[in-house]
């Protein structure tokens, strides 16, 4: 079964990730097929636009902690701990960039629960639709990180610094009904709607020219470019220390051995 599927409706290309008995998590070759799927559509002169979803119930549930745990089990906690600095978070935070620099309209179609990178990759997105059961979390926390992958900057800039704050530092879910308020979703629906009503909105967003939108785009986002590549430096090299600190690794070898049972 292919990890990142693609359909099309019209001239809106759907992108799932489609691993559904893994909670659609990623592993960095999976998180880089993304972005190459997403790179490959925007270059396509047939796709006016991109919606990013997932198969099943779960949108993305963030890293693969199975394959983590795998990692674990033969190279030992410093072989672990190499490979998210030197593997995962990297290939990570350059799938983000790719996202976040797409030349088409993107909309992220959050089937249901969507947590850590899985929540963060949505939000590089231009806008986003939630189904009612979708629930959200910033849950790095939980592992004794901060977002690697971009959500430390891209949620603040959604629902305010204060707001963000607090979902950042105790990691709860919210429902989509709060997502909406906040600012994090524009639209909610049912699930059986999601679909339609995400490429409604793709169909929106490329209602003018494509390059007069790439354009656009580039000038909207040019000041919150740099900010945001700061943003992913500086997590990644939290990172890089809090995992040489011994309550993070146990944190995170206690999330790994309770998913991975």
């Amino acid at each position: 079964m292919d990890d990142v599927v693609v359909e099309r409706r019209e001239d809106v290309a759907i992108v799932r990730l489609n691993r559904p008995d893994r909670g659609n998590s990623v592993t960095p070759a999976v998180v880089t097929e993304l972005g190459d799927v997403v790179e490959a559509l925007c270059a396509d002169d047939s796709v006016r636009a991109v919606v990013i979803t997932g198969t099943g119930g779960v949108f993305c549930a963030g890293a693969d902690v199975q394959e983590m745990y795998g990692v674990y089990r033969a190279d030992g906690p410093d072989g672990l701990m190499a490979y998210l600095a030197d593997v995962w978070m990297p290939a990570v935070q350059h799938t983000v960039r790719r996202l976040w620099a797409a030349s088409k309209p993107t909309v992220a179609a959050f089937n249901g629960a969507a947590t850590a990178g899985g929540l963060d990759f949505g939000l590089t997105c231009d806008a986003r639709v939630a189904a009612d059961q979708a629930r959200f979390g910033e849950s790095y926390v939980n592992l004794g990180m901060v977002p690697v992958a971009g959500g430390a900057y891209l949620l603040p800039s959604l629902v305010g610094q204060a707001k963000a704050t607090t979902l950042l530092a105790t990691g709860r879910l919210i429902d989509a009904e709060e997502a909406q308020r906040l600012g994090l979703v524009d639209h909610v629906c049912t699930s059986g709607e999601l679909i339609d009503h995400a490429c409604a909105l793709a169909n929106e967003l490329s209602h003018g020219p494509a390059e007069t939108f790439a354009r656009t785009k580039r000038v909207v986002r040019a000041a919150e470019t740099p900010r945001l590549e700061a943003a992913l430096d500086e997590s990644l090299q939290a990172n890089i220390d809090l995992i040489a600190r011994g309550e993070v690794r146990e944190r995170i070898v206690a999330v790994m051995e309770r998913f991975s049972r």
